[in-house]
């Protein structure tokens, strides 16, 4: 008698327990539901790619008006897509669920998070160069309405205006360049376009079209005055995204069209672009020392690592191609966190202004080793996914012999490491400023919550890399080195 009553309350308990589950899922938000789905296809996808076939995997190809489009996944935008996926549900979780705002407000934010990955997953997943410029210029009118209406201040109006019109520019002498290559060659798919030619002249000309578009993208010294603005207006989910997957796309243009369609302008141009990211990566290094808001902070040292990317493209090398490819990811995984911790201190006390802050080891121990985790990742120290990618580039660019922006990729190491400690420094250290913050809440389940999936991430990347490389080593072998050969 005593066992079946065990029994009964056992199955009752089951019961409630996935009656609760069900309710739970029933209220769930749609653009959260839709993100878990698209994390877990692409999770999916990332187990069944096959590293050792070199052409696209997972092939769309869709007829419109007659115009085919052809849709697919390699190596070299596998990582983006997965990153795209996996920051998604935690900017939405921290609209729905960690947040003030009214549901009207809450829904907005995560149609326009939703809209604006979607657009980036297309961007990524195109095989076809006019659509890849329809989206990658779609995703400037959702961000554009996004820093502009849930901005912090009332200069949200002049970032969001700053970001438009910049990226706009550049992409206006794009669009030419797209048009005369269809004029030559009568097709925009990429892999026709590989084994198209160019005479000298019209690929410089292309080629600058291009790249002016992309660097503003990077962004590159001095195209980059929008990002900080963008950066400190912005809200906490759009500084996420901005950094961790918009910058990288000027990076992907240039790994995917520039590099395998223009390879003789680009070793042309190779000493310019060297130029402007050595310039780039010295002037933001500096810059960062002056700044007094912590989103700046953050926000120039994307400059210079994306930069430092650039160096280590253009070296041509195998070894600084890799680590190029595997420091956009560790960077997009660190700087995604860095700008939540701070999204988290704002909501707050609403400043990020650094000397409000003090003493925070005192009043906010979780949140100071979690955000001194962070910091590590963002100065690349060893077992952490930065180191990876900063190393490769530093051998990689030493092996091609570019010994002068080799030697300023190791100051901005070293600067990054003063700047990145001497704020943790004057924020976390010293004593509590009660002056200024009366009261401290330090960070809850929920927002520890978003982002431990991000530190086991980035330790999981530098300890173990092997997973990516298998991966990014021969796409890169593929498209910079045996398609230029078969060409």
């Amino acid at each position: 008698m005593f066992n079946n009553i065990t029994l009964n309350n056992k199955i009752m308990y089951l019961y409630k327990y996935i009656y609760n589950i069900y309710l739970y899922f029933i209220n769930v938000p749609t653009p959260l539901l839709l993100s878990w789905i698209t994390h877990i296809f692409l999770s999916y996808v990332w187990v069944m790619f096959d590293p050792f076939y070199l052409g696209f995997q997972q092939c769309l190809n869709i007829n419109i008006f007659d115009i085919n489009l052809n849709f697919g996944i390699d190596g070299l935008s596998l990582f983006f897509l997965y990153l795209v996926s996996f920051l998604l549900p935690l900017c939405l979780v921290n609209v729905y669920y960690n947040s003030n705002l009214t549901i009207s407000a809450r829904s907005s934010y995560g149609i326009s998070l939703l809209s604006i990955s979607f657009l980036l997953v297309v961007v990524f997943y195109t095989l076809d160069i006019l659509v890849f410029y329809i989206f990658f210029e779609g995703v400037l009118i959702p961000f554009f309405a996004y820093i502009g209406i849930s901005g912090y201040k009332k200069r949200r109006i002049h970032a969001s205006f700053l970001f438009f019109f910049y990226t706009l520019f550049g992409s206006l002498f794009m669009l030419v360049s797209i048009f005369s290559i269809y004029l030559h060659t009568g097709t925009t798919d990429i892999e026709l376009l590989w084994l198209s030619e160019f005479n000298n002249i019209n690929e410089n000309f292309i080629w600058l079209a291009f790249f002016l578009s992309f660097a503003i993208k990077v962004p590159m010294f001095p195209f980059h005055i929008w990002l900080p603005e963008a950066h400190v207006e912005a809200p906490t989910e759009g500084s996420v995204f901005l950094a961790a997957i918009l910058l990288k796309l000027g990076t992907y243009g240039f790994l995917r069209f520039l590099f395998p369609i223009f390879p003789n302008a680009t070793y042309y141009f190779s000493p310019l672009v060297l130029l402007m990211a050595t310039l780039s990566v010295f002037y933001t290094s500096l810059t960062t020392l002056r700044q007094i808001d912590i989103k700046k902070i953050i926000a120039y040292s994307s400059v210079a690592h994306m930069n430092v990317c650039m160096i280590g493209l253009f070296s041509f090398h195998i070894t600084s191609l890799n680590g190029s490819i595997f420091l956009m990811i560790g960077h997009g995984i660190v700087s995604a966190g860095l700008f939540f911790m701070v999204g988290f201190l704002y909501s707050r006390y609403h400043s990020k202004i650094i000397k409000y802050y003090s003493g925070l080891v005192h009043t906010m121990p979780l949140f100071s080793i979690l955000f001194f985790l962070f910091l590590l990742g963002n100065i690349s120290m060893p077992l952490t996914s930065n180191f990876i990618g900063e190393l490769l580039i530093v051998i990689g660019t030493f092996n091609a012999g570019n010994y002068i922006p080799l030697f300023f990729v190791g100051f901005s190491i070293l600067i990054c490491s003063i700047y990145s400690l001497w704020l943790y420094n004057k924020m976390i250290f010293l004593m509590p400023n009660n002056r200024c913050i009366k009261q401290y809440v330090d960070i809850n389940f929920l927002e520890f919550s978003i982002v431990l999936p991000l530190i086991v991430l980035m330790l999981f990347v530098g300890i173990y890399p092997n997973p990516f490389f298998q991966i990014i080593n021969p796409a890169v072998n593929y498209n910079f080195f045996e398609l230029l050969s078969i060409n």
